[in-house]
C-alpha cells in the first residue's frame, strides 16, 4: 500500500478510536447524573409520603394515590432510561476492544427501548405507533428467546 492510504487509515483509526472513548466519558457521566437524579427522586418521594401520612380524609388519600403513581412512573421510566445507557456504555466498550459490535447486544438494547416507549411514553405516540411498536418489540423478544446464538454467553472474541 502506499504511505498515503496508510497514513489515512491511521488517521481514521484514530479518529473513530477518540470518538469513541469520548462518548464513552459521556454516556459514563450521563449515567452517573441520571444514578444521582434517581437517587433524588426516590427520596422526594419518601419525604413527600412521610409528609402526608397525617392526612387520613379520603380526599386527602385519592392525593396521595395519584402523587405516587406519578412518582412510580417517573422513577420506573429513569429506570429504564438507565438501563438502556448502561447497555450502550457496554456497546461502546466492546466496540473499542474488539472493532465490532455483537449483534445480541443490539437486540437487547432494541426490545428495552421500545418496551420503554410504549410503557413509559404511550400517550406520546398514537396508537398505530404504540400498537407498531409493540408488535415489534414482542417480534424481537421471540426472536432473542427462539435462536440459540442469543442464549450462548461466550460469542468469538
Amino acid at each position: 500500500m502506499s504511505k498515503e492510504k496508510d497514513f489515512f487509515r491511521e488517521l481514521m483509526r484514530l479518529l473513530v478510536s477518540s470518538s469513541i472513548y469520548i462518548l464513552m466519558w459521556i454516556v459514563a457521566l450521563y449515567i452517573s447524573y441520571m444514578t444521582l437524579f434517581l437517587c433524588y427522586k426516590v427520596v422526594f418521594s419518601i419525604f413527600i409520603h412521610m409528609s402526608q401520612l397525617g392526612d387520613t380524609t379520603q380526599a386527602g388519600l385519592a392525593t396521595v394515590g395519584k402523587m405516587s403513581i406519578t412518582l412510580t412512573e417517573e422513577i420506573l421510566s429513569v429506570v429504564t432510561i438507565i438501563l438502556v445507557l448502561v447497555k450502550s456504555f457496554k456497546i461502546l466498550v466492546w466496540y473499542s476492544k474488539h472493532h465490532h459490535i455483537a449483534i445480541k447486544d443490539l437486540v437487547e438494547i432494541a426490545i428495552i427501548a421500545l418496551i420503554m416507549e410504549v410503557v413509559f411514553n404511550f400517550w406520546v405516540h398514537s396508537l398505530a405507533i404504540n400498537w407498531l411498536f409493540a408488535v415489534f418489540g414482542i417480534g424481537l423478544l421471540i426472536v432473542y428467546a427462539m435462536f440459540p446464538y442469543f442464549r450462548r454467553e461466550n460469542h468469538k472474541k
